[in-house]
C-alpha cells in the first residue's frame, strides 16, 4: 500500500494524467469479478504437529466473505452482537460497502454502498460512523457516514474534500478527524447531523495518520513535501492550536498514542524510526531506529511501547527512556496490522501474500506462542472482544477466533480516548487446544488437551509427512495421510494419539490357552498348552482393515497362509512333544510375529 500511497502524492492535481499513472502501479485499479457474499459457520482448529514438543492452536468460530482481495485496512468495532468492518475497492476489486455481521456465526446482517472505507468504523451509542477516501483520486466524491447501529438505516452523509483515511474520534457532541489530501484539514463535526463544528487548514499535503483524542485537546499528525512532517496540538473546543512542531520526517499510516505522564508516542514511516514526544510542547524525548518503515500504529501498555515495521519485526520499548525490551521478527512484513494486547497476549498479522498468518506473542518476552496460517496477506489490525479476536483479511474473509472466556472489553478498537491498543479488562483465561508430543522408537505420542470450558469440533492435526494415526489402544484412525481430524474434543478433554511413519501392525496368538487340550476341547488347566490330537489355533491382527494376510509356520515351516479374519487353521499333523507356533502379520513390507510353545501327541 505505501507504493500507492505515494503515488497519490504524484498524481495529485493532475486527473487527466490518472489514467496512465494508474498504469505504473504494483496493484491493478480492476480486478476480477467479485465473489458472492458467504459465511463458513462452525470453523475449526487446526495444529501444526511438533514431533518433539508442544504446540497450541485457538478455535475458528467462523469465516465472513466481506473483505476486498488487495487491501483490507479496516479494524472490526464490535457492539451488541455485530461486528463492523468496511471494505474497499481503490487497489483491487472490493466491495465499497460498510458490512454489520453476526458475531454468532459470521451472517451478514445488513451492508451500505459508503465507497471505499479503509479504516475501522466507529461505534457510538446505537450510530456507527464510516469515513472513506479515494486516497486522491475522487476527492470530491468522499464522505463521512452516520448509519443506525442495528438496521443500517442511513441517519446523515457529508461531503469530506480530500476523504478520511484515518480514524475519527468522538467525545459526547463531536466527531473529529484529519482530512487525506490536498491541502489537509483538521476538522470536528457534529454528531448529531453532521454540521461543521469548527475547521483548521494545515496547508499539508496528506494526512493518512490516526489522530487521538486526550482531555480535550486533539492531537493530529501531517505530510507535506515527503521530508516533512508536522504534529499539531489543537483545542477540540475552539479548533485552535495550541502548539506545532516539525518532526523528523513524514508520518504515514501511523498513530498517536499517550502514555498519561506527559509523553506522547509516533513512529514516522519516511525515516524508520520509532519516536516520544513532550506533551508540554511536542519536544522530542527519545527517538529510535527500527528494521523498516513502520506503517502499524503503535500501541502502549505497562510502560511500554509497541510497534511493527514493514521488515516483519514487533518492537517493545521502554516508553521512559525508549530503550528496547525485546524485537521479534514474525514475518516478512507487517502493514497497517499492529500490535493488539489483551490478557498478557500480543495479537498482530503479516501482509506475506500466500504466507500470511495471524499471530499471538507474549506481551513480556515477544515468544511467539501461536501461529494460524491462513494463505492469504493479512494488511487490518486485529481486535478483541468478549474474548474473541476478529480480523479481516486480503483473501475476501473476515476472521473469528475463539481466544478465552470472554473477559476483553475492548468494543472500539483503538478509538479510545488515548489509542490505546489494549484491552484494560482482558481475556479471564487464554483457552486453546494444546498438543503436547514426544518420539520415541518411531512412535509419536501426542497427548491432546481442550482447555476450552466448551466442546470443540473439527480438530485437524497435521504433519509435514504422511503417517499413520492411532488410538492410545492402537486402533487404526487413519493411514498414510499427512492430516487427521478429530471430529470433536468435549470440554477439558484429554486424549492420546501414537503416529507412527510405518503401519503400527500387532498379531497375537489367542489359542491355545495354557491348559490340557483333547481332541480340541479343553479339559484341565495346565501351565502350558498340551494337546492330545488335533487342535485349532488361532491368531488376531490389528488393525485388520491393513492386514493384507497371515502365515502360521510350524517349526519354521509355513504350513497354512490366510488372508480373511477370523485367522486360524486345524492341526491334525501327528506329533510326538514340543514344538513352536509362529503367526507372521503382513501390512505391505512391515511384518509383526508372535510365537507360542506347545507339546503335542498324536
Amino acid at each position: 500500500m505505501r507504493h500507492i500511497k505515494l503515488l497519490c502524492l504524484l498524481t495529485a492535481g493532475l486527473f487527466l494524467a490518472l489514467s496512465a499513472s494508474a498504469a505504473s502501479l504494483d496493484r491493478p485499479l480492476m480486478g476480477p469479478a467479485l465473489p458472492p457474499l458467504r459465511f463458513t459457520p462452525g470453523g475449526n482448529t487446526t495444529l501444526a504437529l511438533d514431533i518433539d514438543g508442544i504446540v497450541t492452536a485457538e478455535q475458528l468460530l467462523w469465516t465472513a466473505n466481506t473483505t476486498g482481495t488487495n487491501y483490507e485496512e479496516s479494524a472490526v468495532t464490535v457492539s451488541g452482537g455485530i461486528a463492523y468492518i468496511g471494505s474497499c475497492a481503490t487497489h483491487g476489486s472490493g466491495h465499497n460497502q460498510l458490512f454489520a455481521v453476526n458475531i454468532a456465526d459470521g451472517a451478514i446482517l445488513w451492508s451500505y454502498d459508503t465507497g471505499p472505507g479503509y479504516v475501522g468504523p466507529v461505534i457510538d451509542g446505537d450510530t456507527v460512523y464510516l469515513g472513506t477516501c479515494t486516497h486522491g483520486y475522487y476527492p470530491d466524491d468522499e464522505h463521512l457516514y452516520a448509519f443506525n447501529r442495528t438496521t443500517g438505516h442511513l441517519r446523515w452523509s457529508i461531503p469530506v474534500y480530500g476523504g478520511i483515511a484515518e480514524s475519527i474520534q468522538t467525545d459526547a457532541t463531536k466527531l473529529y478527524f484529519g482530512t487525506g489530501f490536498y491541502n489537509t484539514t483538521i476538522m470536528a463535526v457534529n454528531k448529531a447531523d453532521g454540521s461543521i463544528a469548527w475547521t483548521y487548514p494545515t496547508d499539508n499535503d496528506v494526512g493518512p495518520n490516526k489522530p487521538m483524542l486526550k482531555d480535550n485537546t486533539l492531537y493530529v499528525a501531517f505530510w507535506k513535501n515527503y521530508g516533512i512532517g508536522h504534529l499539531y496540538k489543537v483545542n477540540a473546543t475552539t479548533g485552535q492550536a495550541i502548539w506545532t512542531v516539525s518532526l523528523s520526517s513524514g508520518p504515514w499510516d501511523n498513530s498517536i498514542t499517550a502514555d498519561g505522564d506527559g509523553r506522547l508516542f509516533l513512529a514516522i514511516y519516511a525515516d524508520s524510526t520509532m519516536n516520544a514526544y513532550r506533551d508540554s510542547d511536542g519536544g522530542l524525548i527519545w527517538r529510535k531506529p527500527l528494521h523498516g518503515a513502520p506503517l502499524s500504529f503503535n500501541a502502549y501498555h505497562n510502560g511500554h511501547v509497541f510497534i511493527a515495521d514493514t521488515s516483519g519485526y514487533v518492537y517493545c520499548f521502554n516508553a521512559t527512556d525508549g530503550t528496547e525490551i525485546w524485537e521479534t521478527q514474525v514475518g516478512s512484513d507487517c502493514d497497517i496490522s499492529s500490535p493488539t494486547l489483551s490478557g498478557g497476549l500480543l495479537f498482530i498479522g503479516t501482509r506475506d501474500g500466500p504466507d500470511g498468518a495471524y499471530l499471538a506473542l507474549d506481551e513480556n518476552t515477544g515468544e511467539i506462542l501461536w501461529r494460524y496460517p491462513i494463505g492469504a496477506s493479512v494488511t487490518a489490525p486485529p481486535s478483541i472482544v468478549g474474548g474473541t479476536m476478529y480480523c479481516g483479511s486480503d483473501g475476501w474473509n473476515l476472521y473469528a477466533f475463539d481466544f478465552g472466556t470472554g473477559g476483553g472489553d475492548w468494543l472500539r478498537h483503538r478509538y479510545d480516548s488515548c489509542n490505546t491498543a489494549y484491552s484494560p479488562i482482558g481475556l479471564a483465561q487464554w483457552q486453546f487446544i494444546r498438543a503436547s508430543c514426544t518420539t520415541q522408537s518411531g512412535v509419536i505420542t501426542c497427548v491432546l488437551d481442550n482447555t476450552y470450558d466448551h466442546d470443540v469440533h473439527n480438530i485437524t492435526l497435521q504433519l509435514p509427512f504422511p503417517a499413520y494415526w492411532y488410538d492410545e489402544n492402537g486402533g487404526l484412525l487413519a493411514a498414510n495421510t499427512s492430516q487427521y481430524t478429530l471430529p470433536y474434543m468435549t470440554a477439558e478433554q484429554s486424549r492420546t494419539l501414537r503416529i507412527t511413519y510405518i503401519p503400527m501392525i500387532v498379531v497375537t496368538i489367542t489359542r491355545p490357552a495354557n491348559g490340557v487340550y483333547v481332541a480340541d476341547t479343553k479339559v484341565l488347566p495346565f501351565r502350558v498348552p498340551l494337546a492330545f490330537g488335533h487342535l485349532q489355533v488361532e491368531a488376531q491382527a490389528t488393525p485388520s482393515q491393513m492386514i493384507d494376510k497371515v502365515e502360521f509356520k510350524l517349526d519354521g515351516l509355513t504350513i497354512c497362509s490366510t488372508s480373511t479374519p477370523p485367522y486360524q487353521f486345524l492341526w491334525t499333523q501327528r506329533s510326538f512333544g514340543p514344538h513352536t507356533i509362529k503367526a507372521v502379520a503382513y501390512s505391505g513390507n512391515v511384518t509383526a510375529s508372535a510365537e507360542l510353545r506347545i507339546w503335542k501327541f498324536f
